[in-house]
């Protein structure tokens, strides 16, 4: 069979331009569906829409030539894939529309229902992927299929619950040739700096998180956490040495398995692949000098961090289990050891106040750190703290990400007070002349000029978010 993946293109409306980063990354999860179909004989071809202009006529011209489309989904992207199933039901009414990705772990049925797809697939998709080929091709039925729901007579049926993949090693590396003339060197969707460079990829070590951060859903979509061997990804690594420049680690996060993360970092070193590496998760309670060093001489480059706030009161509120001091430590060791690193914070926890914001906003002001995002609090659904939301009665069992507004009881603010405390906070952190002078330093230091490039772009753009109330 011929299939066809798309990763849709993103909504502008939802996503706000309150960020410093920029960067587009491969969709490992298509690519390792890709992987599992080609292993089984059937020929893929993978768009991705956030790196390729998406048109009608441009989908037109490739559904033309396939099988069955998949599509990967984000909750925030529903309005987005809805256009594109539309678009195709419309032209190709009888070709098979297979959806999956987080939303549909979280709401398969739901997620059927709502963007009028004919499959959906709950949780790992690799195996159920060539399952659902050999129903379609008629050899199976999609109901002993494990996590699917699929339309049948006007009606949502379903098969035995969803699998867990346990043997992560026993998956294909994901089929990078299928993307090799796709260019993962720069996105437009926010503006800023982009610590990639160079020919793009990525990997993933882990799937899941054993830690219980109260607003994060990530033990709903994984159910659990899983690792792979470390013989395992240097194999991977080994594939892609040579082939690329870059390489994203996007774990939840990395050092889970020290064991694990050691053995790599020390193939790195032992390896010289001349591998740049951003490492997208690293808690700040693992940090010591003597990892850091080893993180640099491994080739990393840039890491970041979720600090979430500067307040020990709202860590404990969010089951964070990290403090103020191992924050501290943390990126001032990333400094000293010549680590570009980013902070993440959350701006409006639901017993937050001006204060808490405030205390924050300076916490994050006086670190080190290169770069910075802010996002209001959102009610995440699958979180620990939107199922407590739930059962009070203050969400809708369809609701998927509600900021924390004070006018459903949800926090002590407004959605737009939150937004604007997020646009304060950017710019009391980037605009101060003792930040700019401070990178202008370190690019000299680093002979790496990419985030005074990356300012200097977006304080020239027409739209930049300096500009935004």
């Amino acid at each position: 069979m011929r299939f066809l993946l798309i990763n849709p293109f993103i909504d502008k409306t939802v996503v706000k331009p309150i960020f410093a980063i920029e960067a587009e990354i491969p969709h490992l999860g298509l690519l390792y569906l890709a992987s599992s179909l080609e292993k089984k004989g059937h020929k893929v071809e993978i768009v991705d829409y956030c790196i390729e202009k998406y048109s009608e006529q441009h989908l037109m011209k490739k559904i033309s030539n396939t099988d069955a489309v998949g599509i990967t989904v984000q909750s925030h992207l529903q309005k987005s894939v809805k256009v594109i199933v539309d678009l195709i039901k419309d032209l190709e009414p009888n070709l098979p529309v297979i959806i999956g990705g987080p939303h549909c772990t979280l709401e398969p049925k739901q997620a059927l229902r709502d963007i009028n797809a004919d499959i959906s697939v709950e949780g790992d998709g690799e195996l159920v992927i060539t399952k659902i080929a050999d129903a379609l091709e008629g050899k199976i039925k999609l109901i002993d299929i494990p996590g699917v729901f699929f339309k049948k007579n006007g009606k949502i049926e379903h098969g035995p619950p969803a699998e867990i993949i346990e043997d992560l090693d026993s998956l294909p590396f994901p089929a990078r040739h299928l993307i090799e003339k796709k260019n993962y060197v720069y996105g437009e969707v926010q503006g800023g700096f982009n610590p990639t460079r160079g020919k793009v990829t990525s990997i993933l070590i882990s799937r899941g998180c054993p830690y219980n951060c109260k607003f994060c859903i990530n033990k709903a979509i994984t159910k659990k956490y899983r690792i792979r061997s470390p013989e395992n990804v240097i194999a991977e690594i080994k594939e892609i040495q040579g082939k690329y420049d870059f390489l994203h680690i996007i774990d939840d996060n990395f050092f889970v398995d020290m064991k694990t993360a050691n053995k790599i970092l020390d193939f790195l070193i032992q390896e010289k692949t001349g591998l740049e590496i951003w490492i997208a998760g690293v808690r700040v309670d693992i940090a010591d000098e003597k990892l850091f060093k080893k993180l640099k001489k491994a080739g990393i480059s840039t890491i970041s961090m979720g600090i979430e706030s500067g307040c020990q009161e709202i860590l404990k509120y969010y089951s964070k289990q990290t403090t103020l001091d191992q924050i501290r430590r943390a990126v001032h060791l990333a400094r000293k050891t010549g680590i570009v690193t980013t902070g993440y914070f959350i701006v409006g926890a639901p017993i937050e106040t001006k204060e808490h914001i405030e205390k924050t906003i300076e916490f994050a002001k006086s670190l080190p750190l290169d770069l910075v995002v802010f996002s209001p609090f959102a009610y995440l659904k699958g979180s620990p703290i939107w199922y407590e939301a739930l059962k009070s009665g203050k969400l809708k069992k369809d609701e998927y990400a509600v900021i924390a507004d004070v006018k459903r009881g949800l926090g002590n603010f407004t959605e737009e007070e939150m937004w604007n405390w997020s646009l304060k906070a950017f710019k009391e952190f980037y605009l101060r002349p003792s930040y700019i002078l401070d990178q202008v330093i370190q690019a000299f230091v680093r002979r790496d000029f990419r985030i005074v490039k990356g300012g200097l772009k977006l304080l020239l753009r027409s739209d930049n978010v300096l500009k935004y109330k």
